[in-house]
This record gives C-alpha cells, sequence and structure tokens, in this order.
C-alpha cells in the first residue's frame, strides 16, 4: 500500500476513534478501549507487513 494512503488510513481511524470517545454516552473502560484502538489500528498498518497474493500461494503449496 502507498504511503499517502497509509497515512490517510491512519489519520482516519485515529480521528475515528477520538470521535467515538468524545460521542459515547457509556462510561467506564469501554470508552477508553475505544480510544487505545486508534494508535494501535494506525501503527498495525505501518509495522505489519502487506499479504502478497503470489507469497500466499507459494506458502500453501509449500505446506502441502
Amino acid at each position: 500500500m502507498p504511503s499517502n494512503y497509509k497515512i490517510l488510513v491512519s489519520v482516519l481511524a485515529l480521528a475515528l476513534c477520538v470521535a467515538v470517545f468524545f460521542l459515547d454516552d457509556s462510561t467506564g473502560i469501554v470508552r477508553w478501549v475505544t480510544l487505545a484502538l486508534g494508535p494501535l489500528m494506525a501503527g498495525a498498518i505501518w509495522v505489519l507487513p502487506e499479504a502478497k497474493s503470489k507469497e500466499i500461494r507459494k506458502e500453501v503449496a509449500n505446506r502441502r
């Protein structure tokens, strides 16, 4: 995924989590979990590798 798409998805994920945090009527841990998931999702986009179909097919073929 190109970096400019990663930036866009990261900003959208963070903005959505902050909006849910402030607009959610519930109290307690659920509200804080939503706030913690934003940076977790944004970080996962940058850290975890992107799956490529050729590599997946090769790995599945090796397992057989």
